[in-house]
């Protein structure tokens, strides 16, 4: 696992006041390789992210879970979304959210599609400007 990385990466994110995506991990071994490969990256990267909620919750307490499909429709019927919700949307169904020091702090599996390789990701933002939330 990697999480001292992810950890000083979501500080990072925190620390910025800009929202933004970051990627932590993809589970990208070689497409021609071995399949046994490809499913143990993808082991590695879930738990990575099981071990970072874990953290996360120790650290800023219990998080709350946001569905992103709400907004993936309403980016693709032409709503305008913020950063980093519109980038999020096409690429995690969930993300697990914190909110610490008036920025929120989420992390979720990224994948839409079987050819995209699974990612680990953090986002972060100014909480009430761009935090997920069901769009109106």
């Amino acid at each position: 696992m990697h999480l001292a990385h992810h950890l000083t990466a979501i500080g990072r994110l925190h620390a910025e006041p800009e929202a933004r995506v970051a990627e932590l991990r993809t589970a990208d071994p070689d497409p021609d390789g071995d399949p046994v490969e490809l499913l143990e990256a993808e082991r590695e990267v879930r738990a990575d992210h099981e071990a970072l909620v874990t953290l996360l919750s120790q650290q800023w307490g219990e998080p709350r879970t946001v569905d992103l499909g709400a907004h993936l429709l309403a980016a693709a019927e032409g709503a305008r979304l913020p950063e980093p919700e519109r980038t999020l949307c096409w690429r995690v169904a969930e993300l697990t959210v914190w909110t610490v020091d008036g920025r929120w702090i989420g992390v979720g599996l990224a994948r839409r599609s079987e050819e995209i390789p699974l990612q680990l990701l953090a986002a972060a933002g100014e909480q009430g400007s761009s935090a997920p939330s069901v769009p109106g």
